[in-house]
């Protein structure tokens, strides 16, 4: 049996020049090829493919420094001189879609957005290409039907309300001498009832009081949605083969992602 591996996607809404995003448009400006952009130690490679009303992007993202001069051999137990020289990088593999039909960007990393939108900017030049939020807040609290979970963490500074979660943080906070205080809430598909409902709003009007906060939850179809400190989007999760390495199988990833969506 092959081993498998979850991955999760994020999507926002893509435009270009405040016009959804056309295929010919990407033809024009983009080849099916792999793309190197090179800044000092750190590389980023982009592999392109079309297919169908899709743009599959498989990209890497590493640096040759920071570099250990050790490694260690979990078989031997014993550590040797690392192999990789201080010219060569190790990229990290991401997955990037565009859904023309749609005009989404889906992303398997969320951090990665902007090197990927680097990218794309430089291909077109004089004009704006923008990635927004699928929500606002009050379309957020409406579409969200059950919860995943909630995550909420804060520094004693951020403080500025006077309700019980906030004190409960702070004294937590001041009581261990900690910088920062995160308070975890999962559920199973719960679904969202009146009181619970409050307590999102809750979150949202006191949101200024908080380092970060992550709600993640479902929509009416069973279609994941986030809220997190950099905005709303909507989110995929699945389990996809993996190879001898355990790097994602691309073919397969993009295959399922567009089931999915």
């Amino acid at each position: 049996m092959s081993k498998t591996k979850e991955i999760s996607f994020a999507g926002n809404l893509m435009i270009v020049d405040d016009q959804v995003l056309n295929i010919n448009d990407f033809k024009t400006h983009f080849q099916e090829n792999t793309y190197q952009r090179v800044f000092e130690s750190k590389v980023n490679l982009y592999n392109l493919k079309f297919a169908d009303e899709y743009l599959r992007i498989k990209f890497g993202s590493g640096s040759a420094m920071p570099r250990n001069p050790n490694v260690f051999n979990i078989d031997t137990q014993e550590t040797s001189p690392n192999p990789r020289q201080s010219n060569q990088v190790e990229p990290k593999e991401y997955f990037g879609l565009i859904d023309f039909k749609n005009s989404y960007l889906w992303l398997s990393n969320t951090k990665k957005k902007k090197a990927l939108l680097d990218f794309i900017c430089s291909k077109f030049e004089n004009k704006q290409v923008i990635v927004k939020d699928v929500y606002d807040q009050q379309m957020f609290i409406e579409t969200i039907k059950s919860l995943d979970s909630i995550k909420i963490s804060a520094e004693p500074n951020l403080f500025t309300q006077t309700n019980t979660l906030n004190k409960e943080l702070c004294r937590e906070i001041n009581g261990y001498g900690a910088t920062l205080a995160s308070l975890s809430f999962k559920y199973d598909d719960k679904f969202i009832g009146d009181n619970l409902l409050e307590k999102v709003k809750s979150i949202f009007n006191q949101k200024n009081s908080f380092k970060r906060i992550v709600i993640s939850g479902r929509d009416e179809k069973g279609l994941g949605i986030l809220f997190n400190s950099d905005g709303f989007s909507r989110k995929i999760n699945f389990k996809t083969a993996i190879d001898e390495n355990e790097m994602y199988l691309g073919e397969e990833v993009f295959q399922q992602l567009i089931q999915k969506i």
